[in-house]
């Protein structure tokens, strides 16, 4: 983290603007006298705190600022990027930084192409999504009394060994600036509370995680009854010592709507994310307009839906969010993209562009991803033709390899399901495929389709995101 000795360092009172926009502009000029067809500044404030509490006890209230500003010059159809902190020192590194990117230029493969960037519609304006409770607001005694009350609730229980419990919040404050005429300033916040619950029973240890957030303040955590929280995560720890090992073999297989989630965003997602397609590495290439699951299959990716945690209202080139619908019916119908991407492939951009931080120049990123709703009114109408197979719920983590394909995931716990019923509680339950072959095999998803619990995503930079869907059945899956 980059730290400000103060949240008003360099901040311009009564405009709410950090950056000098003459000289910002006056850099920008200079950039394309020096042959840059496109420049841009980018600036971004964050403003959180982060607090963790072990087993009741405090361990870390930390509260944070920081500034980072990149300035992005494309010259002879290459990039020369700049990241500093220091934001007065931005216009002394425009020659350098044009020098950069034609030097790359020169160094550029025959057979790559040059960098350029789909049109997009120019914007002067300041969007902010204000939070009905701003959480700059919260002070530690409130954060603390929430933590407790989800802690307290996860431990009653002497099998119970250890509750772990953090709390995370940040105000996101953006401004943009382009060579085109671009000038934008927009805000939003984040909001996040979690758990992680161990217990044990004789030489059997095990754990459960926990998460609740979304785009917004102090209104997201209070929105959740952390005690019921806490204590559905107990019972889950609870029930996982109990827990048999999974059967293995190829059965069917349903999934939660977080488990859902995970895979859509993980498996689908990002084999849809354009850059990954245009450097080859996405089992999707190719395939726009092409039936490639189920008809009854709908992804959409969606940084509208505002409680969702990866929410927000203008990306990191300066467009407008949307929502964007990757696979309608079965059909892919859309990549994720930015302005190169775009111009890449000649399809038009989305505003799928994220940055990390204002150190970070953007990449494709998801934000809110769930499959739509089906035709069945609950599990047990998914589950009632099934005479043996795995119900499959939360996520611990996986591998996937977009290029191939292939996805390998953990389930956080499971069901075994017998004759249309759940039976008994399983552990160390592992679901792996091919994501087209499983996006064929769904065969059923309830009609209550939304967002599960909040995540991150990596891809060289971590950014928030949200995923859910509905419960889906597969009709046979690799369990192990």
């Amino acid at each position: 983290m980059v730290m400000s000795a103060s949240p008003t360092d360099g901040h311009k009172s009564g405009t709410g603007r950090y950056l000098e926009q003459s000289k910002i502009q006056a850099a920008l000029d200079q950039a394309q006298d020096l042959g840059a067809s496109y420049a841009e500044v980018r600036l971004m404030a964050i403003t959180d705190s982060s607090v963790a509490i072990r087993d009741g006890k405090l361990e870390r209230a930390i509260p944070g600022q920081e500034i980072g500003v990149t300035m992005r010059i494309l010259a002879d159809g290459a990039w020369g990027v700049h990241s500093t902190t220091d934001v007065l020192s931005l216009p002394s590194q425009v020659e350098s930084t044009v020098r950069l990117a034609k030097a790359v230029a020169a160094r550029r493969a025959s057979k790559d192409r040059p960098v350029a960037l789909a049109e997009v519609p120019i914007f002067e304006d300041e969007v902010h999504w204000k939070p009905k409770k701003d959480v700059r607001n919260t002070d530690l005694d409130t954060k603390l009394h929430h933590l407790m009350t989800l802690h307290d609730s996860a431990a009653e229980d002497d099998r119970i060994v250890s509750v772990t419990c953090g709390w995370h919040d940040e105000h996101l404050h953006t401004e943009l600036l382009t060579s085109e005429g671009m000038n934008r300033t927009w805000s939003y916040q984040r909001s996040l509370i979690n758990a992680t619950v161990t217990g044990r029973d004789g030489d059997d240890v095990v754990s459960y995680r926990t998460r609740h957030g979304g785009q917004g303040g102090l209104e997201v955590i209070e929105s959740c009854d952390l005690g019921e929280l806490g204590r559905s995560a107990q019972i889950a720890t609870l029930r996982l010592l109990k827990a048999e090992r999974s059967p293995s073999g190829k059965i069917p297989l349903v999934a939660d709507r977080d488990l859902t989630g995970v895979y859509i965003h993980e498996a689908l997602g990002h084999p849809c994310e354009a850059d990954l397609v245009a450097a080859g590495d996405s089992c999707l290439d190719g395939k726009l307009g092409q039936t490639i699951g189920n008809s009854i299959v709908t992804v959409v990716d969606d940084p509208t839906l505002r409680d969702g945690y990866g929410a927000h209202p203008i990306d990191d080139e300066g467009l407008n969010t949307r929502e964007k619908c990757l696979i309608k019916n079965g059909v892919l119908t859309e990549y994720l993209n930015h302005r190169e991407t775009a111009h890449h492939f000649g399809i038009d951009p989305n505003a799928g562009a994220r940055a990390q931080d204002g150190l970070h120049h953007p990449l494709v990123r998801m934000s809110n991803t769930l499959i739509q709703g089906g035709t069945h009114n609950d599990l047990d109408e998914l589950i009632e033709d099934i005479s043996y197979g795995v119900y499959a719920c939360g996520s611990r983590g996986g591998q996937v390899d977009t290029g191939r394909g292939s996805f390998q995931f953990a389930a956080q716990e499971a069901w075994l399901i017998e004759n249309g019923e759940l039976t008994k509680p399983l552990k160390d339950v592992s679901v792996s495929g091919l994501t087209l072959q499983i996006l064929k095999d769904v065969d059923g998803l309830t009609k209550d389709a939304r967002l599960a619990a909040p995540g991150f995503c990596g891809k060289g930079q971590t950014v928030p995101v949200g995923d859910g869907g509905p419960i889906m059945r597969i009709s046979q899956a690799l369990v192990g």
